[in-house]
């Protein structure tokens, strides 16, 4: 994790993130961020577009199914197989 500085926080309780920080994320102008925290440490992350989530996860799935030459047959027969409790 790199430390991008120190920051005051201003009357308004507010932050301005570095612009390298910024760059990062790739975040702009009206974006969401999610923020966590535990202890003394907060975390920033970019809210991401759960759609956009979804297609990439798809085509790493896709991907991985087929260098393990796994098909939609094979697939199919395990859900048959776990529906009736083989």
């Amino acid at each position: 994790m790199k430390n991008l500085g120190s920051y005051k926080i201003t009357r308004q309780g507010q932050i301005t993130l570095p612009a390298e920080a910024r760059k990062e994320l790739a975040l702009n102008e009206g974006d969401t961020v999610d923020i966590y925290s535990s202890d003394d440490l907060l975390v920033i992350k970019k809210r991401r577009d759960p759609v956009q989530v979804f297609e990439e996860l798809a085509v790493k799935t896709t991907e991985r199914f087929k260098r393990q030459k796994i098909t939609r047959e094979n697939v199919t027969k395990e859900i048959e197989n776990v529906r009736k409790g083989s």
